[in-house]
């Protein structure tokens, strides 16, 4: 799960990858990958889910054993 903090921070990051595409500041390829990551960082902001946070705390708990 995350904070309130990672979900704004997604939130934020979906927004500028949105606006890159959209403004058409990003052309072709580049404007897919942006929109792409911005749908990915928009479902997991409001999701307040991340695979990564997710397997970094899988790793530290299996440190510990």
């Amino acid at each position: 799960m995350l904070g309130s903090d990672g979900v704004w921070a997604r939130i934020i990051f979906a927004f500028c990858f949105f606006l890159l595409s959209g403004s058409q500041m990003v052309t072709g390829w580049p404007a897919t990958v942006c929109g792409i990551l911005g749908t990915m960082e928009l479902a997991t902001g409001l999701l307040r889910y991340s695979p990564l946070v997710e397997f970094w705390e899988y790793l530290k708990t299996s440190r510990s054993d």
